[in-house]
């Protein structure tokens, strides 16, 4: 990462579908990445930012969306500060998310307060475990899964609480993903818009 680049994955729960704040995200230059995920937040978006006055900037923004009704679009914003990126998607592209719209891609996030060698010795070794970053922020590490089934995702967490150092284990299935690494999808996952970032902040 480059320095002074400040890498940040931001939940944001909101009251409802909201396109206004939806368009925004994705044309947004700070928005590498979107998720759109289900359970307790709304979205996952994976954002760049040179300085901590641009994201603080960035949140003011977003919280400022309202639904027609006038109520806040958004409900909360958790960000989390990316402090290292352990595993990652190395040569993962467009035409990989294609192949995968049909099978489980989830995100699971950990409280690890303890033994995180343990855990990152674990998480390494599952196959479905395709990013793992370590993050500052209500959990300690955000960890990616791909699975063709649900089974391997439960043996999973068998196997992490079974170390005895997790505090808390929470996990969000992607429903559709509107922007992936600067490319702007439609509903269907075909490209719409194709753009190009030199910054190898790719992690997800």
């Amino acid at each position: 990462m480059q320095k002074g680049i400040l890498h940040g994955l931001v939940f944001i729960q909101t009251w409802g579908e909201s396109d206004e704040l939806l368009q925004f995200l994705k044309g947004n230059g700070h928005v590498v990445s979107i998720f759109h995920i289900m359970g307790r937040h709304s979205y996952l978006v994976d954002a760049i930012f040179g300085e901590k006055d641009e994201l603080a900037q960035w949140i003011a923004r977003v919280k400022a969306f309202r639904l027609d009704s006038g109520v806040p679009a958004v409900i909360s914003i958790q960000s989390n500060k990316v402090i290292d990126v352990c595993k990652k998607k190395e040569d993962f592209n467009l035409k990989n998310y294609g192949e995968i719209r049909d099978r489980n891609h989830m995100f699971m996030m950990i409280d690890n307060p303890v033994r995180d060698a343990e855990l990152l010795a674990l998480l390494e070794s599952v196959p479905i475990v395709y990013s793992i970053l370590h993050v500052q922020g209500v959990h300690s590490f955000m960890v990616e899964l791909i699975t063709d089934n649900y089974q391997s995702f439960k043996d999973l967490l068998v196997k992490i609480k079974s170390l005895g150092t997790a505090r808390h284990i929470e996990t969000q299935e992607v429903i559709s993903v509107p922007k992936y690494r600067n490319n702007i999808l439609d509903e269907k996952g075909e490209l719409v818009v194709p753009k190009h970032d030199i910054r190898e902040l790719f992690a997800l």
